[in-house]
C-alpha cells in the first residue's frame, strides 16, 4: 500500500488564479496551481455514441472549442480513440483514470493504454475519475447488496479503497513527474476525500483540478470551499442536468429538467440567451470551468455564448435552487455508492 511515512510537502507551482474572461468565451483560460494554462470552456464527450462522437468533436473544434473532455470508459472504450483522431495540436486533452485500474501498476497501465489510443505522448490533465472501487460484476442482485452489502462486489484488492487510492494518486504523481501529464486532478470527490488526500503526508503533488456535478440543484458548497482553500480549480460537468436523468428522477426530485427551471428561463429572456447559456454563466461566475456536451452543431455553438453577464438577483435565484447534501444528484444512477458514502 501507499506509504504513510512523512514526506516534504506538496508543492505548486503558482497559486491558482481566478479564471480570465477577457476576450471571447472560448478564449477564456484558468491558470491551474501549477501555472498550467487551461480553457475555461470545453467540449465533453461522455455518452456521445461511436457513430456520432466525430463529428460533434469536429463541429466543437470548429466553432472555436480548444478543450476536450475525455475518459478511459466512455463508449466502452472507443472515445479515446475518436478523440486522438479528431484532436488538433492546440487542442487541451483531458482524459480520467477508470475505476477498474485504481492501484499504482493498475493505473499506470490505465494511464499508457490512454495515451496509446489518443495517439499522444502526453495528456494536458490525468484525473482520478473515481474515488471508490472497481466492481467485480456489471450485474448486481439488490437481494444479496441488501444481505452481503455492498463491499461483496468490490473488486478483489480494493475492500480498502482509501488505502488503494493513494497508490493510485502516487501513479499518477509519478506519471505528472515523468511528463506524461501536464497537471493531475481528480473527479467525483467528497470533500472527505478530498481532505484525506490533502493531509496525507505522502503528498508530493497538490491535485489542480476537482472535475465533480455541479449545478444549480447540487451545489457542493463543502467540497467547493475546500477547494477555494488550496488553490484546486473547480470544472463543473451536468451543468445542464445530467445525461444519466429520465423524466421520473424529476418527479422523484419534484422539481423541473434544469433547462425548464424559471429561474433559468427568465434569465435567458433577459439577455437574449438559451437556458443552456444561463446555466454555464452561472457556472463561471462561480468561478468554475465547465464542459457542456452537444451533439447538434447549433446548439454546439449557442454553448459558447456566454459574454452576457447574470445580475446578483439572476444568480440568487439559481444559487436558491441548491437542494442540500446530495439531494440533487443526477448523475451516476445506477451505482450504489452515488451518494459518495464511502471511506
Amino acid at each position: 500500500m501507499a506509504e504513510t511515512s512523512p514526506r516534504k510537502k506538496a508543492k505548486t507551482g503558482a497559486k491558482a488564479a481566478p479564471l480570465d474572461l477577457s476576450g471571447p468565451p472560448l478564449s477564456w483560460t484558468a491558470t491551474l496551481n501549477n501555472g498550467v494554462a487551461m480553457p475555461v470552456v470545453g467540449f465533453g464527450t461522455y455518452k456521445l455514441k461511436e457513430g456520432e462522437a466525430g463529428s460533434a468533436i469536429k463541429h466543437a473544434l470548429a466553432a472555436g472549442y480548444r478543450l476536450l473532455d475525455t475518459a478511459h470508459v466512455y463508449c466502452g472504450g472507443k472515445m479515446e480513440p475518436i478523440v486522438g483522431k479528431a484532436k488538433t495540436e492546440d487542442v487541451f486533452l483531458i482524459t480520467k483514470q477508470w475505476r477498474g485500474f485504481h492501484g499504482h501498476a493498475e493505473t499506470t497501465k490505465c494511464l499508457n493504454q490512454s495515451l496509446s489510443r489518443l495517439k499522444v505522448d502526453k495528456v494536458d490533465l490525468l484525473l482520478m475519475h473515481w474515488p471508490g472501487p472497481g466492481y467485480s460484476a456489471m450485474g448486481r442482485s439488490k437481494e444479496r447488496i441488501a444481505k452481503e452489502g455492498i463491499e461483496c462486489y468490490f473488486k478483489k484488492g480494493h475492500e480498502d479503497i482509501a488505502a488503494v487510492r493513494l497508490e493510485t494518486w502516487r501513479a499518477m504523481e509519478d506519471a505528472y513527474l515523468a511528463g506524461k501529464c501536464g497537471a493531475i486532478g481528480v473527479s467525483n470527490f467528497s470533500a472527505d476525500h478530498l481532505r484525506k488526500l490533502l493531509e496525507w503526508e505522502g503528498l508530493r503533488v497538490k491535485p489542480a483540478v476537482l472535475q465533480n456535478e455541479l449545478h444549480p440543484y447540487l451545489q457542493q458548497k463543502d467540497v467547493v470551499e475546500l477547494c477555494a482553500e488550496h488553490d484546486i480549480l473547480v470544472q463543473a460537468y451536468a451543468s445542464l442536468g445530467g445525461q444519466d436523468s429520465a423524466a421520473k428522477h424529476w418527479v422523484e426530485l419534484d422539481r423541473p429538467p434544469l433547462l425548464e427551471h424559471p429561474a433559468a428561463a427568465a434569465a435567458a429572456k433577459a439577455h437574449g440567451a438559451t437556458p443552456a447559456a444561463v446555466l454555464l454563466r452561472w457556472a463561471v461566475q462561480k468561478g468554475y470551468a465547465v464542459i457542456p456536451k452537444s451533439r447538434d452543431k447549433g446548439r454546439i455553438r449557442a454553448n459558447t455564448e456566454l459574454g452576457f453577464v447574470l445580475d446578483d438577483a439572476e444568480m440568487a435565484a439559481l444559487d436558491a435552487l441548491d437542494l442540500g447534501g446530495m439531494k440533487g444528484r443526477l448523475c451516476w444512477r445506477k451505482d450504489e455508492l452515488r451518494m459518495m458514502e464511502f471511506p
